[in-house]
């Protein structure tokens, strides 16, 4: 019975927006989720961002991006040009429509291959959105019961991993594996399947704060509220403590967990 929300999609690490840092977040909750840039072309995805339809209004992702940057500390070349942006593959991870994620992420590895596939385990995923005061939140923007676990080990054979790899064909770490081999294959890689879930329509409230603690200067820092309605246990954060020590940040998007069932933690997100 555990939870395991991820933070996910495009940022100012990776994306430059042509109208906001981050994908702006509306009045009545309406939201566009972008995907961040795949690392590198050789991948089987043949969606690009040109490829994919704006959920709210006309036009494709394409349009909303100047510029991408597909290895943040890497040696790839930022993208700039408005034809290239159309035909970049986005790394479509989660994959929502298909439900199934990957992620080799040291942070988060260990938590979601500990999930079981007996339908009270899930995975949840925020994203940072621009609110109307030009806060740049976290929001809860989907989910999937988990259905499917596989560990890829920095060990196996390249038999063994093409063979666990196939498993999840709608997987981008899938896709962008070259002759057996994942991208990172110095790494583990945790790729999970679900059997219910989707992006939300609409987001609810942020599940951070702007705040400041100790006299500090602000920042962001998980919800007290949303810490006690979705029972987080990691990264350790005490609601009723006013000490920025014993507060979680989010600016770097990490790993959280919550002590709730699969259906309960829908209901919540819902409800939130």
């Amino acid at each position: 019975m555990t939870v395991v929300c991820c933070g996910i999609g495009a940022d100012t690490t990776n994306v430059e927006l042509r109208d906001s840092r981050v994908p702006t977040v509306g009045p009545d909750g309406a939201f566009e989720y972008v995907p961040i840039p795949e690392k590198t072309r050789e991948t089987s995805e043949r969606r690009t961002y040109g490829d994919r339809p704006l959920r709210y209004g006309d036009g494709t992702m394409a349009d909303l991006l100047a510029r991408l940057v597909p290895d943040p500390g890497g040696d790839a070349t930022p993208v700039t040009e408005a034809d290239a942006i159309a035909n970049y593959p986005p790394h479509d991870d989660p994959n929502l429509d298909a439900l199934t994620y990957g992620e080799h992420r040291p942070g988060y590895v260990n938590r979601l291959a500990a999930l079981d596939a007996d339908g009270d385990d899930a995975v949840g995923f925020y994203a940072g959105l621009e609110d109307a005061d030009g806060r740049l939140h976290r929001y809860l923007v989907g989910w999937f019961r988990v259905s499917r676990v596989t560990v890829v080990e920095a060990d196996d054979s390249r038999a063994t991993k093409r063979e666990k790899l196939a498993r999840h064909p709608d997987n981008a770490h899938t896709k962008r594996a070259v002759d057996g081999r994942p991208y990172r294959d110095d790494r583990r890689v945790v790729l999970l399947d679900g059997d219910e879930g989707g992006l939300f329509e609409r987001v609810g409230r942020p599940m951070s704060t702007f705040s400041a603690f100790d006299g500090d200067r602000r920042g962001y820092f998980l919800d007290d509220e949303f810490v006690r309605r979705f029972a987080v246990t990691k990264p350790a954060h005490t609601p009723d403590s006013a000490k920025r020590a014993e507060k979680a940040g989010v600016i770097r998007k990490p790993a959280i967990v919550c002590d709730l069932d699969a259906e309960t933690f829908r209901r919540r997100a819902l409800e939130w």
